[in-house]
């Protein structure tokens, strides 16, 4: 925790209030857009599995066994994000510790952003199936 705040606070000082807008005004949008996409292009997919499906998709490893095609598409789709948001935020020289942090707490906004458009739709889902009381 301590290195990442150093690594901000560092950069904030370096540079004025219109570079810390615009590392998160490509953030933000950045991976909102890489959830919808991938909600969007497997969606009957990750409606249809666990949600915990989509985990090793974005990591790209499964404990045991192989990743399916689908998971191993969406991995695809994830790593060039990752990359472009470590160019965005400069992060350069970090140790194997240091990314592998970082690439989780990307990681983790990502899975959390795609299992919530799951999770809402699968509840408007069963709110639209279900018979209003009294009307049975």
């Amino acid at each position: 925790m301590k290195t990442l705040k150093r690594l901000f606070s560092r950069r904030l000082k370096e540079e004025g209030p219109e570079d810390v807008m615009r590392i998160s005004r490509v953030i933000g949008p950045l991976i909102d857009k890489t959830a919808e996409e991938i909600f969007i292009s497997y969606k009957t997919r990750l409606l249809s599995e666990p949600i915990i499906y989509i985990v090793p998709a974005v990591w790209g490893a499964k404990k045991e066994g192989e990743l399916e095609d689908t998971q191993k598409e969406i991995n695809i789709k994830v790593i060039p994000v990752i990359n472009e948001l470590f160019d965005a935020l400069r992060i350069r020289d970090l140790s194997g510790a240091q990314e592998f942090a970082i690439g989780f707490i990307i990681r983790g906004l990502i899975i959390s952003k795609i299992t919530y458009m799951i999770e809402a739709v699968r509840n408007r889902g069963i709110k639209m199936t279900k018979e209003p009381l009294g009307t049975a």
